[in-house]
């Protein structure tokens, strides 16, 4: 079984109202530059999830008009993105479902407005993806995919101290100068304007000190002096 990994990486505004409005400043586009040269931590944390019998490779699509011919030969794809790209998520995800390829999409944009990702997708996950993954995996498998997956509101949070080691080997090695770690889930505050950390956990989450060191060592195995 080949699943195929996709980040939709680059940031980019559709409106040209935004980008009249300072989007081209050059402090912008440098620190959207930095934001789009990191890879997903979220889909290298789902491969270390994957069984070890399912081959996994990572892709990124920073700009989809650029894009040459998408990687085949892939019986699963799953597709994460920021709302800033995600009609080119979309237009990715219908490729590969008219070739018969199931497509799973998930991430912040997926958790805000399920309904609208659910007509480009065989399978949304809401949420979390870590306490979903393994049960998406063993529906596919046995050919029984669900159109949804979501925590139940009894359903326990999921505990940082299982969260599994990523896959940073699947990165090329000469591409990556900075490679993120994350220490931390969600926020303490429930402020009502915010379109990020509540929407996907309730709780607030601190992994553990010596997840974070080992996943640095990990870093460190590829990347001498990563950033």
């Amino acid at each position: 079984m080949r699943i195929l990994l996709i980040a939709m990486s680059g940031i980019r505004a559709f409106s040209e109202e935004l980008n009249a409005a300072g989007l081209t400043m050059p402090g912008v586009v440098e620190r959207s530059k930095v934001i789009a040269s990191m890879p997903s931590l979220g889909l290298l944390t789902l491969a270390g999830l994957t069984p070890p019998d399912c081959e996994v490779e990572y892709h990124e699509i920073a700009d989809l008009r650029k894009q040459p011919d998408l990687p085949g030969g892939f019986d699963l794809v799953a597709i994460s993105s920021f709302s800033a790209q995600v009609f080119d998520a979309y237009s990715v995800a219908d490729h590969y479902r008219s070739l018969g390829v199931p497509v799973v999409l998930g991430g912040l944009h997926v958790t805000a407005l399920p309904d609208e990702a659910a007509a480009h997708a065989d399978a949304i996950v809401i949420g979390e993806a870590e306490p979903h993954w393994p049960r998406l995996l063993a529906d596919w498998r046995a050919g029984q995919l669900r159109p949804l997956y979501e925590r139940a509101d009894a359903a326990p949070e999921f505990d940082f101290a299982d969260s599994p080691m990523p896959r940073f080997d699947l990165l090329d090695v000469e591409k990556y100068n900075r490679i993120p770690v994350q220490t931390s889930r969600g926020c303490p505050h429930k402020c009502e304007f915010c379109a990020g950390s509540i929407l996907l956990t309730r709780a607030y989450k601190v992994k553990p000190v010596e997840r974070i060191i080992a996943e640095v060592h990990e870093v460190k195995k590829p990347w001498r002096h990563p950033f």
